[in-house]
């Protein structure tokens, strides 16, 4: 049995399907999944032992509390589970790399999320295009003045943005004139700018 790739189905043993997303396949009814778009490329980062935030040994423990917060357990429960104090499980909590562990599971998991949106996004943007142009030529005029900007917002063809310049100068602005003929040198006085 090889591995699965990212963005593929894992066919577990008894038969059952997983695939990306969560939905599972055990036969029981059909499921429809959508091909994945080949033009969409899937980059993950790749992470070494070397790149964890702690020694690996303090790891098992942050990734055993970590997980079980995630799961939604609180600190009693997590005490409880890994056989700990409710204060050592606390201050796991309060670290440096059980944050940098959380940020970085949280941002993977709504990094993958952002990536399916964007793929039914890309695979419907024919679609979508078409309503709008549909638009363009159907409706009262109202809704076809809606479609006409934003099919011209879309197309490059933006009004120009109005940006509106203020500036103040504190003070004043003193200028000494000096005799040609003088070997001092002009000054300007800004006003204490």
């Amino acid at each position: 049995m090889s591995l699965a790739q990212s963005g593929e189905p894992l066919r577990l043993a008894d038969g059952r399907v997983v695939y990306p997303g969560g939905d599972i396949d055990d036969g029981s009814e059909p499921i429809q999944h959508p091909q994945r778009d080949s033009r969409v490329p899937v980059v993950r980062e790749r992470r070494k032992v070397t790149d964890l935030p702690a020694l690996p040994k303090q790891m098992n423990a942050i990734g055993a509390v970590l997980a079980y917060s995630l799961f939604g357990l609180d600190a009693e429960d997590i005490a409880e589970a890994v056989g700990t104090t409710i204060d050592r499980v606390d201050k796991i909590k309060a670290s440096d790399p059980y944050r940098q562990m959380h940020d970085v599971i949280v941002r993977t998991v709504l990094d993958s999320e952002t990536d399916v949106v964007r793929e039914l996004f890309t695979k419907n943007a024919r679609d979508a295009a078409n309503v709008m142009v549909d638009g363009l030529k159907a409706g009262n005029r109202a809704d076809r003045m809606s479609a006409a900007r934003d099919i011209l917002d879309r197309s490059g063809h933006r009004p120009a943005d109005v940006v509106e310049h203020r500036h103040r100068m504190d003070g004043g602005l003193v200028i000494e004139v000096v005799r040609r003929d003088a070997v001092n040198v002009p000054t300007i006085d800004m006003g204490g700018v």
